[in-house]
């Protein structure tokens, strides 16, 4: 199973920041159980959305020719509760990139209320599959979210 948990992105400037957009209108099968009459987006997602907006622009870095994935939560805090139907503002920064992996911090907003935020250890590794198909940056995900357009010749869209 795959989380897309990213809409679309504002803003990709290469080695700097990334700022993602998700929404939910509350229909999603998981607020069916979390929580039956007082649906809530659950906090865990917030992480993956600072990874998932924290690994494209690592990759972006990488000329996506390197898979990235989530290694390790340092550090995650929430702030405030989010009800659907939200629009959720993920931001993330590099705060140190090395060759086999990133540590990135991230910001999620709604309505401008910081909702949560993290840190992130995301590590490059290696196609997982003897073909050495792509299973994150594949062509389809690229532009799915029109990576390249976003990104720019200039370093980023604003």
């Amino acid at each position: 199973m795959r989380w897309d948990l990213i809409e679309r992105f504002e803003i990709l400037r290469k080695g700097d920041l990334a700022a993602a957009v998700k929404s939910f209108s509350g229909t999603e099968d998981f607020f069916s159980e979390h929580f039956p009459g007082n649906p809530l987006v659950p906090d865990p997602l917030f992480v993956e959305m600072i990874a998932q907006a924290g690994g494209v622009l690592f990759g972006l870095g990488l000329d996506f020719k390197k898979e990235v994935i989530l290694a390790k939560i340092m550090d995650a805090h929430f702030f405030h509760a989010v009800r659907p139907p939200c629009c959720l503002l993920i931001e993330a920064r590099i705060d140190d990139a090395r060759e086999e992996g990133a540590w990135i911090s991230g910001v999620v907003t709604c309505q401008g209320r910081i909702v949560a935020e993290a840190s992130v250890l995301l590590v490059v590794i290696e196609s997982l599959e003897e073909n050495k198909k792509k299973i994150v940056f594949n062509e389809a995900f690229l532009k799915h979210f029109d990576i390249y357009n976003i990104a720019g010749a200039a370093g980023g869209k604003n």
